[in-house]
Order: C-alpha cells, then structure tokens, then sequence
C-alpha cells in the first residue's frame, strides 16, 4: 500500500454483542498494527442501546489504538444508524481509509484490516466487500435474493455484496454522502445500500477473500431482515436507468459453501413456517396476481416447494412489479415465497458436497439473469415509498428486541 502513514479507522457496529466485541476490537487492533505501524490508528464501536455491557466491555479491552464509542438510543434504530455513525466519526477524523467489522463474528482475524485495506488503495472510489465460506444453511438472503438480483439488475456477479466486513477509501465516503438514504439503509438495509448504489454508479467493487465467517446464526430473523434488505435495493433499483446487460458469460465459480454444517432449531423453522403459510393464506390472491411465475410450485411439507427452476423466474416477477409501481406488495410478498424457497433449497442440496451446492448457486444467478433480460423491464420509474413500515407483514414478522425493528 502506497499510503500507510495517514488515518485509519476501523468501526464496530453493535448492539448486544459483549461475548465478543472485545475480541473483534483485539483482532482489528492487531491488523491495524500490522498494516499501520506508524499510522493515525482509530477503533470505533458505534452502538445503539445495549443493554449486555458492550460498551464496558469494549472500553475494558486494552488496544494500541485509539478508542471511541459513539452511542445512539436503541428505539426506531438499527445496523445502518451505527454505520453512519461510524461513517460520520470517520469523516471528522479525516480518515484516508475506513474498514467495518461486524461485532458477532467469531472468526474475525487480524490478517483481515491489511487484506481489506489494500484493496481500497486508490484516488479513486473503491468498495472492498468480502468473500467468505460459509455454513450452508446460512447466507440465505445474499444467495437467493441479493447476489442473483444485483447480477440481474446490474450485470456484475457479486458473492458476498451483504457480508458486513467492508472497506472503504476516502473517495467512496464522500460519494457515498451524496446518495438518498431510505428509512431502511437505517436498518438492515445498509449493507446492500452501499453495494447496490457503488454498482448503480460503476464504482469498482473488489471482493477480497476472506476464508470462514462463524457468527451468530441469522436465521430467527428470516422474517424481517430480507424485508429491510429488498427495501434498500428495490430504492436503489428505481433509482437505475435500466437494468444492464451482464458483463459476464456466466458467473464466476464460486467456492462460497464451507464444509461445516449447523442446521436450523427446528422449533423456530416451524415458527417461522407458520408465520408465512398465515401471511400467504391472507395474500393469496395478491401474491398470485403480482408473482405468476408461483403458480407452477407445489406443495411441501413446509408450505410451498419452490425450486431452482422457479426461483429465477419469480425474482424476475418482483423487479417487474416494482418497476409498475407494486414496490411494497412485491417486497413484502417476495419475503415470504423466499422463506419457502430457502427451505426448498436445504431438502436439495441434502446430500451435496461443497462445490456442487456452489454449483446450483451459481446456476440460479446465471438463470435468473436470463430471466430479468427476457422480461425487457423498464426501470428509471418513479422514487420509492418515503418512508418504511412492516405494511402488509404486520401482525405475521414476529418481532423481537434486536436490529431492524421499525419503531
């Protein structure tokens, strides 16, 4: 890296995560030694309302770095409020680089701040995202939702465009200050806000490998993360001039899948399970209307049994109501065919090695790309809904005191 010697800054957002900020803080703290020895070093936990002594624990833990912590009331707020937070701190410090942890992540490693650093070495805007293996029960939304619809919408094939562990360069944070925040780039929305935007104006994004993510399973919030998530990109994909034609023959192979494997508390699935087939049972009629491509899946045992084959085609029919204008029905009614397509997915790949589930991952993307192009989709309509509220999940997301819950 040319420039070693200027202001660094690592940020943390959390909320109730003291078994393990502490050792995210160490591992960032060591990288930034590694890759800054005579840097400006600066280590920012950005938290709204915990109530577990994250932040005790974050100002016990004793770092080489500077610290601070940067608090924000806990009601109507979420992972993005302590991005921007952090965002805002990084600003004032005049920082030539910030990078961003995720505060639950067991595998955190020092190797990460130099890896994730270097690859934002640039007087131009660059995005650092990550590239992980994973669980393969894990990494639903950005293997069924994000990843084949940014490649759909954008033409570039991303592996990891929601990861959390980001980096960014001087250049990208004051573009990015000029982009609309939604009510849900507050929320859980932020990672695929950012990603989705520097696609949206061809800033270079670099993925850097990054081995394995274990974290804290984000399975129990199926119900509402995936709604914040498609809330941000489905603004960002108003907010195109038209959906691009891919910059690839077929995506790239990807080696995503780890060979560890923890299957979901069957307790909360058949929770969640019931949740949707009351949401579809009451939306039925809508759901048909607006998602065609539905009509040809069947029964399982869990509800619906959306397969490979329909996937892309029902993706397809999201982005297209919402470029007629259908934008909260079309999120909203995507959430809960996506829960049944997730637990599709786990009866398909049973029995699959690694690289063949990397495979049929890879085979979904590249489908569902064919399907957007052949449905001529005319984007560039009008903005967004103003504002974001659970609307037709009301009274089916079962809502718990953690990120995301709209005030």
């Amino acid at each position: 890296m040319a420039n070693r010697s200027r202001v660094t800054v690592v940020g943390i957002p959390a909320r109730d995560e003291a078994r393990t900020v502490g050792a995210v803080a160490q591992a960032a703290d060591t990288g930034l030694h590694l890759a800054f020895p005579e840097g400006a070093n600066v280590v920012v936990l950005a938290e709204n309302g915990s109530t577990d002594g994250t932040v005790q624990r974050f100002t016990e833990v004793p770092l080489r770095s500077r610290k601070v912590v940067a608090s924000s009331p806990g009601e109507g707020t979420g992972k993005g409020t302590n991005v921007f937070a952090i965002v805002e701190r990084a600003l004032e410090l005049d920082a030539d680089r910030l990078l961003l942890l995720d505060a639950d992540v067991r595998s955190t490693e020092p190797g990460w701040i130099p890896a994730l650093a270097d690859a934002v070495d640039s007087a131009e805007p660059v995005l650092a995202v990550p590239a992980y293996r994973r669980d393969r029960f894990e990494a639903n939304t950005t293997n069924h939702l994000v990843s084949p619809l940014l490649a759909a919408v954008f033409g570039v094939h991303v592996q990891q465009p929601i990861g959390g562990e980001f980096a960014f360069n001087r250049a990208f944070l004051e573009r990015a200050s000029t982009w609309p925040r939604p009510d849900s780039a507050y929320l859980y929305g932020i990672d695929v806000w950012l990603t989705a935007n520097a696609l949206r104006e061809r800033v270079r994004v670099v993925e850097v490998p990054l081995g394995r993510k274990l974290h804290n399973s984000p399975f129990p919030k199926i119900l509402r993360l995936p709604q914040q998530v498609l809330d941000s990109l489905f603004h960002v994909v108003l907010r195109t001039d038209a959906v691009r034609a891919p910059g690839f023959a077929t995506p790239k192979a990807r080696a995503a899948v780890d060979g560890a494997a923890v299957r979901q508390d069957p307790a909360v699935v058949s929770r969640v399970s019931a949740s949707v087939a009351r949401y579809l049972d009451a939306h039925h009629r809508d759901v048909r209307a607006l998602f065609p491509s539905a009509s040809a899946v069947g029964p399982a045992p869990w509800g619906l049994r959306v397969g490979a084959d329909e996937w892309p085609h029902i993706l397809a029919d999201a982005l297209a109501a919402v470029a007629r204008g259908r934008f909260e029905p079309a999120r909203d009614h995507l959430v809960a065919l996506y829960v049944n397509r997730v637990l599709t997915f786990w009866e398909e790949i049973d029995g699959l090695r690694d690289a063949e589930i990397d495979g049929l991952l890879d085979r979904q993307a590249a489908e569902t790309v064919r399907a957007v192009q052949a449905r001529g989709i005319v984007l560039g309509g009008g903005p967004g809904p103003s504002g974001f509220d659970v609307r037709h999940w009301a009274g089916f997301n079962e809502v718990s005191p953690a990120w995301g819950v709209p005030a």
